[in-house]
């Protein structure tokens, strides 16, 4: 295994797992991999650089803890003046849009009064109070933003975007799309189970993908064949905490004020992208499992599972992509 460093601050190693070349670092506060069959001829350090050096630039760019973010600015600028916009930010904007409708508005990128609420909250071990509640709410509107060709205004003091419901997702594509622009046909995008798979694992072979089980057991509960697909899976099963006795998911419902956590713990998306599969599967937490099945099953582009300690509810299609193999 070999360690590099790349830019100032990401460090990445390079490995050999089986027939593959990985590239493996941390981002978007989880473990990120890029697999490549060994048998493409491609030049596996400067493509292994290109992707750390973008992701590490949109990071610094849209993360909303980095104080100096560009997003952060919009934040603090948020009631008093517009911020202006770079292509990028458009790109990212108009993906954020794509979530909001995709989801049928479950999903607002302007939620950050509320994620910021029930964090101190959790860290208090307090709920917090209906009016508080109330307060947070009435900030979050993504119809309310003003976005034009160059700049971005919040309207609202205390307003803040949030892009936690999609980012990870749209990198994961974007890294795709940079991948086949550096004449890349076969790879796995990784970024802590939002994947994107491209091309063949090896002679004509798809990849493989575990779909993990809720309850923690370590063999996967589906092995699916991804072949130019993107997967996604949002569950409340590893991310939640306990307040006054009672437990609430890592996912805030804007529309209630509250994080929320149905019997059905994980929903697992397949599409052509990883953002459409990501933003669908998060709002199948808050649909319910009959309801967001529902909802799957009358997309032409969309198949997948909702899992719970119960039998999983599996869409009409989602038998193509099983596979009984060992996962790659």
């Amino acid at each position: 295994m070999g360690i590099l460093k790349k830019d100032t601050e990401k460090v990445y190693t390079i490995y050999s797992e089986r027939e593959l070349k990985v590239l493996s670092f941390q981002a978007f506060g989880t473990l990120c991999k890029v697999k490549f069959p060994l048998c493409d001829s491609i030049n596996h350090k400067l493509v292994f650089e290109e992707i750390v050096c973008w992701v590490s630039s949109f990071e610094k760019r849209y993360s909303r803890y980095l104080p100096d973010s560009w997003i952060s600015t919009v934040n603090a600028s948020a009631g008093t003046k517009p911020v202006q916009l770079s292509s990028n930010d458009n790109h990212v904007l108009k993906a954020a849009s794509f979530a909001f409708f995709q989801s049928n508005q479950t999903i607002d990128p302007s939620c950050l009064p509320l994620a910021l609420l029930w964090q101190k909250a959790k860290d208090q071990n307090q709920v917090p109070k209906d009016i508080e509640i109330k307060r947070a709410k009435a900030l979050v509107n993504w119809q309310l933003v003003q976005i034009s060709e160059d700049e971005i205004y919040l309207p609202m003091e205390g307003m803040g975007l949030d892009f936690g419901g999609f980012g990870k997702e749209y990198a994961a594509d974007q890294v795709s799309s940079l991948l086949m622009d550096l004449s890349c046909e076969n790879f796995l995008v990784d970024f802590g189970g939002d994947i994107f798979a491209a091309g063949y694992a090896d002679e004509e072979c798809s990849w493989k993908v575990g779909i993990e089980m809720p309850d923690g057991n370590q063999n996967p509960a589906f092995i699916v064949n991804l072949t130019n697909r993107g997967l996604a899976t949002s569950g409340n099963y590893r991310k939640f905490f306990d307040l006054n006795g009672r437990r609430y998911g890592h996912t805030i419902d804007h529309r209630t004020g509250y994080p929320t956590i149905h019997s059905e713990l994980s929903a697992s998306l397949i599409s052509s992208s990883c953002l459409k599969s990501g933003i669908v599967s998060t709002a199948c937490l808050m649909l319910g499992g009959q309801h967001a099945l529902r909802v799957i099953n009358s997309a032409w582009d969309l198949e997948g599972c909702i899992q719970s300690f119960d039998s999983p509810l599996l869409s009409n299609k989602f038998h193509t992509y099983l596979c009984n193999e060992g996962i790659r």
